[in-house]
């Protein structure tokens, strides 16, 4: 699932654009250009960075489960993967090809709003700060679905097998079903297999990229179909197609980066990363972090090159997450220049390379970057403080909403003397509001207090000068990292 992901990922980059290519020819390099396959989320279009890469895609062939489309069908938060070339000295690149595929497509089955998951063809999705929603999906958050919804799941897989949603996109009835996954539980005789809880049977279907002709245990496919059984957990395939690996894409020596979440961790020499081998070595660089920081579901890009037993060597260990701030409200203090911008008083920084940029407002621009916001425009910032305790923030997210009263806050709480306390420096009135126990039910002002300390907090409410009045509060501390 994590290699559909990757897929995704590519899609992403191929819009982003460094070349896509299948076997090890065709690409478009230019001098000092090299081969890359590169797999990551999207993060913006028109200019498109996948990895911190800005990709051109004009001569590129994108796909998206399978077909042929245009890049306007693409958006941001799916996972792409990319053939191409990338020239080092300004990071920079041309995608040949750009593949996306969605990791999960189908109906809800179930819905934990507790554990932030939801199950689709017995697939479990983790929804996080990381997840973008599609704009009919009202609130952007777990509570805008309801179980038959049908949906669009592009992700990462953990360490358990469950989708790291980073986009979820409604669907429609007649959307054909479809699963991303490994290949377990192979029973050649009655023709099914296992991905996760799912049973896939496949006697009737077309199988494609299968030297032996048929599925093996361990062969990552995308499986899709028209029918599936919630009773028996059964999807009825139409069409079952191995995906390459990264060395038979590859066809000859390139470049590799790949972002994804570990999901096997030996020692920092022996991991996977999106279900593929990892190793490090003395020379390998760590930025932000260092190696005593790698483990299980934890967010990384690695970038290297296969060696001759198809590990990738990494030549870079990169640390990601998409943090636990929120921020909505007006947009002030704007310079496109320098990447800056402030929300409810908190000095807010952007990074072309890693931001992810959407609008959600009533111009939707699918070209959507800090240049195009205006001050006053109603923004929504995820991201992290830093550095530690300085109370600035670096956004992973920046979404344009439409015009709305309604400010929000999430953040460590600090203490204060009731009724008020601090958030970033946010002052927060907290006589009015009403409080979330975290468990279904309310708690009074007095409790919060003793409560908070130490926590993560979300307020929403209203502006008044310098102060939120707040008309709710929860104790949050779900943090928007995958672990």
């Amino acid at each position: 699932m994590l290699r559909i992901r990757q897929f995704l990922l590519a899609t992403v980059i191929a819009m982003v654009a460094v070349a896509c290519g299948s076997g090890g020819s065709g690409i478009s390099q230019s001098s000092g250009a090299t081969p890359l396959i590169a797999t990551g989320t999207i993060t913006g279009f028109g200019s498109v960075y996948v990895n911190g890469i800005h990709f051109q895609t004009t001569s590129a062939t994108i796909r998206k489960n399978g077909q042929t489309v245009d890049q306007s069908q693409l958006a941001v938060g799916e996972v792409a993967r990319i053939k191409g070339s990338k020239d080092d000295a300004d990071d920079t690149g041309v995608a040949d090809e750009v593949d996306v595929d969605e990791a999960v497509n189908g109906p809800i089955d179930k819905i934990d709003t507790t554990a932030g998951t939801v199950t689709v063809l017995a697939q479990i999705v983790k929804i996080n700060a990381g997840t973008s929603f599609s704009k009919d999906i009202q609130p952007a958050d777990i509570t805008g679905l309801k179980t038959g919804d049908v949906i669009h799941v592009s992700g990462m897989t953990d360490s358990s097998g469950a989708i790291v949603a980073t986009r979820i996109e409604k669907g429609s009835a007649s959307s054909p079903l479809q699963v991303v996954g490994t290949v377990a539980g192979l029973n050649a005789g009655s023709h099914t297999f296992m991905i996760n809880a799912l049973t896939v049977d496949y006697s009737s279907a077309n199988l494609t990229g299968f030297a032996s002709g048929a599925p093996s245990n361990g062969d990552v496919v995308e499986a899709q179909g028209t029918s599936f059984d919630a009773t028996t957990q059964t999807l009825t395939a139409t069409h079952v197609q191995r995906e390459m690996t990264d060395q038979e894409e590859a066809g000859d020596d390139r470049d590799m980066e790949r972002e994804g979440l570990i999901t096997r961790f030996a020692s920092a020499t022996d991991f996977d990363v999106a279900d593929k081998p990892v190793t490090t070595t003395s020379s390998t660089e760590y930025r932000n972090g260092t190696a005593a920081d790698l483990a299980l579901n934890v967010k990384v890009e690695v970038e290297g090159m296969l060696n001759s037993s198809n590990v990738l060597v990494a030549s870079v260990v990169a640390f990601e997450h998409n943090g636990d701030i929120e921020l909505q409200g007006p947009a002030a203090n704007l310079s496109a220049s320098a990447g800056t911008l402030s929300v409810l008083g908190v000095q807010v920084t952007v990074v072309t390379s890693s931001t992810r940029f959407e609008d959600d407002g009533s111009s939707s621009m699918a070209m959507f970057n800090l240049s195009n916001v205006s001050a006053g425009d109603t923004v929504r910032v995820h991201g992290f403080e830093s550095p530690a305790g300085s109370g600035k923030v670096t956004a992973t997210r920046l979404e344009r909403l439409p015009p709305s009263p309604t400010v929000i806050v999430k953040g460590p709480f600090m203490a204060g003397t009731s009724p008020d306390f601090t958030m970033l420096g946010i002052t927060i009135d907290g006589s009015a509001a009403t409080i979330d126990d975290g468990h279904g039910g309310m708690m009074p002002l007095a409790t919060f207090f003793t409560q908070a300390a130490g926590h993560e907090v979300r307020v929403e409410g209203t502006l008044s000068g310098t102060t939120i009045m707040a008309s709710r509060i929860s104790i949050d501390d779900h943090t928007g990292d995958e672990d």
